[in-house]
């Protein structure tokens, strides 16, 4: 994903490239084509949000991003994913395990499964600190990084000794966070970390992660359904349907553009607003295609309103204006937008 062309942007060091991207599931019965061609970039300090439905493919995503698919089942098919311009698909098994946790780190998306239920969470924090040890801290110091990750991410060093059961939900998000956190990455991936807390929880886990991004100037992917969260977090945007961008933009392109593509409309539809009063909010009709029975032409024509017999045909361009893209065959004659020669 490119963002917007000026000069500025133009001098800022890549951290991510993601080139061309193609996973599948693959079993003995069938085959679950889950990211279709998706390539992007984040520079160094920036946050992308990664927008979509339930199935659109984003978490297979990350997961490829730290190859960490299922060894049977998920193969990349095709691509490659550059971190600081060296290839995560060429790493041998001990460059990867140096990269996880080092300079790529994952907050999962459910806490309780993703803690070690037997494990206080002073042990599991304590666990990636000596898995990368690079300044040779001895058992004391490493306790010490352990209170100190604790504090930073509001626990009380004190707890430390107490398994995941003996905390809240919101908490356990507090550890799991931690856990990324303790050896400093460059690069954050949030999986929907505020979907299963309420309100008043979400809002200090989104401030404590952005808090911690801008202390140590990480770069930072937030995936996530909620377009809110998308606005209070993200420099830029990248609206994911049946494993392919759709839409990529600045988050001023995606909110105050003129023209989206018709799944971001269908997802800003999808938004109640607390200004205006309506019998019913306009949800998206009909559900996500079949991985395994992908459709012909645009994947999203068997939802969109305004499909047209082009688009039940032939796959879109991505047409562009000012870093702004959309994949549609409706932004042809669309004010200023081009074809995009490299994405199409």
């Amino acid at each position: 994903m490119i963002a917007k062309e000026t000069t500025k942007e133009a001098t800022k060091e890549q951290m991510l490239e993601v080139k061309d991207l193609f996973v599948e599931y693959q079993t003995d019965l069938e085959t679950i084509k889950a990211v279709n061609g998706v390539s992007f970039s984040l520079a160094k300090g920036e946050t992308l949000g990664l927008v979509g439905e339930t199935g659109a493919g984003k978490t297979t995503t990350a997961l490829a991003l730290m190859r960490l698919l299922p060894e049977r089942t998920g193969k990349i098919k095709q691509g490659d994913i550059l971190i600081n311009g060296s290839s995560v698909l060429k790493s041998s098994d001990k460059e990867l395990m140096r990269l996880r946790g080092e300079t790529i780190a994952m907050i999962f998306q459910d806490p309780m499964t993703s803690l070690n239920p037997v494990l206080t969470i002073g042990d599991q924090i304590s666990e990636s600190i000596s898995l990368h040890n690079s300044q040779g801290r001895t058992a004391e110091q490493i306790q010490l990084r352990v209170d100190e990750v604790l504090n930073m991410v509001g626990i009380p060093s004190a707890r430390k000794g107490e398994y995941p059961h003996q905390f809240s939900g919101g908490m356990r998000q507090r550890v799991v966070i931690a856990i990324a956190m303790a050896c400093e990455p460059d690069l954050l991936i949030a999986d929907e970390p505020t979907t299963a807390l309420d309100v008043t929880i979400q809002a200090q886990v989104l401030m404590m992660i952005r808090n911690l991004r801008d202390r140590l100037g990480m770069s930072l992917i937030m995936i996530t359904h909620d377009l809110g969260i998308v606005a209070q977090t993200c420099d830029n945007v990248a609206v994911m349907y049946a494993g392919e961008l759709v839409e990529v933009g600045s988050a001023r392109d995606i909110f105050k553009a003129a023209h989206h593509h018709p799944y971001t409309d269908g997802l800003f539809g999808s938004i109640p607003k607390l200004r205006e009063r309506v019998k019913r909010l306009k949800p998206i009709s009909g559900l996500m295609p079949d991985p395994t029975r992908l459709p012909t032409g645009c994947y999203f024509s068997p939802r969109c309103p305004l499909c047209a017999d082009i688009c039940r045909e032939r796959k879109p361009d991505v047409f562009a204006k000012d870093g702004h893209k959309i994949k549609c065959h409706l932004r042809i004659n669309a004010d200023g937008y081009i074809k995009d020669e490299v994405r199409s």
